[in-house]
């Protein structure tokens, strides 16, 4: 089987992505010559590598095969490319990292402002994406390390800590809740939600606390990021639940939040890799930055 390294960076970005579209706006490429590779891998492969449905792919056995594999290949080229350029006198090389909205919008500017200050010569590679799929890309070699909020014991990962978000419920200033101190979350359970989309740690945390309680969560709407939350919930739609870095100063004038009285709305979000002493130096380098005290203090108030 011929296999050329831009065709399967094409198909590790649509496995990725789980659409071929997705995956051509990623990679800069028109979706019709990214649509020509995988066909011409499916060709020389002699089987489909992906299932095809209305709201996307996702990859066959064959195509799980070929991922793994192809995983391991870039893992091994960026390992070559980082190892030889610590030869080149002071640091350099690249990190790639995949961090959640919350990490990417809020924190990580000003981190990366100094950490890029003490180490001009790094590059860095950065995307967000859901907690669920940033763990799946750690333990598959995608990325050096990413940044999420992850509840899964069984993971063989390392986790360290990186900020504490605490989460509160959002309703509209005229809501009954408005003028709450706190509530617990069962409380709200027969009022509609706008939620975070699946895979995203909120919806995770959220879904498994109604589930603890034998309730489940009335989804009217879901989205993607925080401003859609804010401007759906003030706009009447549902109740929504944000951490405090979400709820930014002007939107008092619109929307309440309420503290809500769980543990687990202390919302930690953890830098996860699969082996820190094995991790190449600008990575372990961003790392430690990453983790200083300065940077991980808890950022929340009641």
């Amino acid at each position: 089987m011929h296999i050329d390294i831009e065709s399967l960076r094409v198909f590790t970005a649509v496995v990725e992505e789980g659409s071929l579209a997705a995956a051509s706006q990623v990679l800069h490429l028109a979706a019709s010559a990214a649509s020509k590779r995988i066909s011409d891998l499916e060709r020389d492969a002699g089987t489909p590598l992906f299932y095809r449905h209305s709201r996307g792919v996702r990859p066959t056995p064959a195509g799980q095969t070929l991922y793994r594999h192809a995983r391991h290949i870039f893992e091994q080229f960026r390992q070559i490319d980082t190892e030889l350029s610590e030869y080149t006198g002071g640091v350099r090389g690249h990190v790639r990292l995949s961090v959640t909205f919350t990490a990417m919008v809020h924190y990580l500017p000003e981190d990366l402002r100094h950490f890029t200050a003490a180490n001009p010569e790094i590059k860095i590679e950065m995307d967000e994406k859901t907690s669920d799929t940033i763990v799946r890309m750690v333990e598959n070699g995608v990325v050096d390390f990413g940044i999420c909020t992850t509840t899964d014991s069984s993971l063989r990962l390392t986790l360290l800590p990186y900020r504490l978000d605490r989460l509160y419920l959002v309703v509209p200033v005229d809501h009954p809740y408005a003028t709450r101190d706190r509530i617990r979350f069962e409380e709200t359970l027969d009022l509609d939600y706008v939620g975070m989309q699946e895979g995203a740690s909120i919806h995770t945390l959220c879904t498994r606390a109604a589930e603890a309680v034998g309730r489940h969560m009335k989804l009217r709407i879901q989205v993607t990021n925080f401003e859609a939350v804010r401007n759906m919930v003030a706009a009447g739609l549902g109740i929504g639940i944000l951490p405090e870095i979400g709820i930014p100063p002007h939107e008092r004038g619109r929307l309440a939040k309420v503290y809500l009285d769980e543990s687990w709305a202390d919302r930690p979000l953890q830098i996860v890799c699969r082996d820190l002493e094995g991790m190449a130096m600008p990575a372990r380098l961003m790392v430690d930055r990453l983790t200083r005290a300065e940077f991980s203090l808890p950022l929340h108030s009641r």
